[in-house]
């Protein structure tokens, strides 16, 4: 029986589901779950006042079906800055890693009275008019059966700037809560297909090697606006460049770096 999670946990190791399937490759997952997963590890190492100032997320090879590990490693700059090192391992391999920067603030600040950019309001969910056992015989994906979105401007088919509130469906690990650190890694991948600079049709695509978050504040889930465009050069570099809401404001930024995939033709 499907486990309807991310991930199963035994002991040390995380056992991936269908649910983080991306949609290159059956055998590899989106770059949402494993990201997700190392901040986990993020989550669980930080100390009494301390946030998550920043996380980068290399994606250095498609990230396998596979049980793997979270090893972590703490390198305490200051009193009030430390930087993380994570590393997501199968049995033989590294197969992504992340760098968190925390910091242990100093308050309450006497803030000033600025002019803030503001976030759509959430649409209200799209009544599905379609079959519901249309999926039925299909396998699971991340992006389409554990992910919600709700667009404001834009859609995954349109290229150029878009907007929309996303938010996680099922649990990270089964059977345990998801902190809304993980709940936002799990989304900010989306940055990259959604600012989508090239010709739908045009039989290329840009696919992303990173995800780099950096926050003002501790994120508050589920739901996360992200709101981004996009630029590619003519050597086939691109960039997606996010701003992240939650439901108190204005959150952080995303950016990420991207390389040029061309589809196979038949």
């Amino acid at each position: 029986m499907t486990v309807s999670a991310l991930f199963s946990r035994d002991n040390d190791w995380f056992h991936p589901t269908p649910f983080t399937t991306g949609p290159w490759r059956p055998d590899a997952m989106h770059g949402g779950p494993p990201s997700a997963l190392m901040a986990l590890a993020i989550h669980e190492a930080l100390q009494p006042e301390e946030q998550v100032a920043r996380v980068g997320v290399d994606l250095e090879k498609p990230v396998p079906l596979e049980p793997m590990q979270l090893h972590c490693a703490r390198r305490q700059v200051s009193r009030r800055v430390a930087h993380l090192t994570v590393e997501l391992r199968t049995s033989t391999h590294i197969v992504a890693s992340a760098r968190a920067l925390l910091l242990r603030g100093q308050g309450p600040v006497p803030l000033i009275d600025m002019v803030q950019q503001v976030a759509p309001a959430l649409p209200a969910a799209v009544l599905d008019s379609s079959d519901p056992d249309q999926w039925a015989t299909q396998p699971h994906i991340f992006h389409r059966d554990a992910v919600e979105a709700r667009f404001t401007t834009g859609d995954w088919g349109i290229p150029g700037p878009g907007t929309a509130w996303m938010r996680l469906t099922v649990p990270l690990i089964a059977g345990e809560p998801t902190p809304d650190l993980c709940q936002l890694m799990a989304v900010a991948d989306f940055g990259s297909a959604l600012s989508q600079a090239v010709e739908p049709g045009s039989g290329v695509a840009l696919i992303n090697v990173d995800v780099n978050v950096t926050l003002a504040g501790a994120p508050a889930g589920p739901w996360f606006c992200i709101a981004t465009q996009g630029s590619v050069s003519q050597a086939g570099i691109g960039l997606a460049t996010t701003q992240l809401f939650d439901s108190n404001g204005p959150l952080g930024v995303i950016t990420q770096s991207q390389i040029v995939y061309a589809a196979p033709r038949g």
